[in-house]
């Protein structure tokens, strides 16, 4: 008997803080007094949870401190979604470099941002380091690796343009397309992410609202969604048109602007099935399809293993 009025008790109270966030993100001025404090307390405890099971940046300094003996390179990323190994192309893209350049390193999943303030971010010799682009260049000089040196510096400016043209301008449209365009289909696509209903629900909202402040401080925010869908398919065609019919985007060997788009391109193709993005890839473009499926088979990289 009393296991079942606690049961009861329970699910009344999820049905309350179900309906009271569903209010803070629809009309918050219909939320009562009560709801307003049932909903700050359960974002509080979120955030208590996040804290102790991904830790805080003290934490994560301790770790490295306690990690530097060992010389792998520890590769910290969000834990793998249900179509690809993370759901950040930078974090694909660093991981793809890995396997590129036969750099040994280990993963380590979590939710806990790097030095500066990102994912992906790497542990190395007792010291942690943040940005894809900036690890790349630091592990080249460590390792000695150089996936560019069969290009000259023509194609590495080349390289280099495109990298940012997908990094600092695709990389936003494909934000915007797929966390605010398309938000109701991140609970499919996080659906190895184990959480309560609820907590899931909070935690996509508020990532919702804080990947909006960011898209309108850069200016992408501005833009129509017509407007964005018309930068998106300028930006893919570009890709598309040079790729043509060659193995990689640069000739016949893979170098680090591959990477980059393969980083890209595993977002655009798995990760929000149906969206205008991952159309306009495979169905528009069908060459960078097959490049994005001739890579992922090259290094090994399938679903979320």
């Amino acid at each position: 008997m009393l296991l079942g009025s606690t049961q009861g008790a329970l699910a009344a109270l999820y049905e309350t803080l179900q309906a009271s966030a569903l209010l803070l993100f629809t009309d918050p001025t219909q939320l009562s007094p009560g709801q307003a404090v049932l909903v700050g307390g359960s974002v509080l405890f979120v955030g208590t949870v996040l804290r102790t099971v991904w830790g805080t940046d003290g934490q994560r300094r301790n770790k490295v401190k306690s990690r530097s003996e060992f010389t792998p390179v520890y590769y910290h990323t969000w834990p793998p979604v249900k179509a690809i190994p993370c759901l950040s192309p930078f974090g694909m893209k660093l991981e793809t470099y890995l396997r590129m350049a036969d750099i040994p390193y280990e993963t380590v999943y979590g939710l806990s941002m790097g030095p500066k303030g990102k994912v992906p971010w790497i542990e190395y010799n007792g010291e942690a380091m943040g940005d894809s682009g900036l690890i790349i260049e630091f592990l080249n000089r460590e390792k000695g690796v150089d996936l560019d040196q069969i290009l000259s510096d023509t194609d590495k400016a080349v390289s280099r343009a495109f990298t940012k043209m997908l990094e600092e301008n695709t990389f936003w449209g494909g934000v915007r397309n797929r966390w605010i365009n398309n938000i109701d289909k991140l609970q499919e696509v996080v659906a190895p992410w184990t959480a309560p209903r609820i907590i899931m629900f909070l935690l996509t909202r508020s990532a919702r609202s804080n990947v909006r402040r960011k898209l309108w401080t850069h200016g992408v925010g501005r833009y129509s969604r017509d407007e964005i869908e018309g930068i998106l398919e300028k930006d893919i065609k570009a890709l598309s048109h040079f790729l043509g019919t060659k193995p990689y985007l640069m000739g016949d060997e893979p170098t680090e602007v591959d990477a980059a788009a393969f980083g890209q391109l595993s977002v655009a193709c798995c990760a929000f099935p149906g969206i205008y993005l991952e159309r306009l890839v495979t169905v528009d473009c069908p060459n960078l399809q097959a490049y994005f499926n001739r890579n992922r088979t090259a290094i090994g990289q399938t679903g979320t293993s």
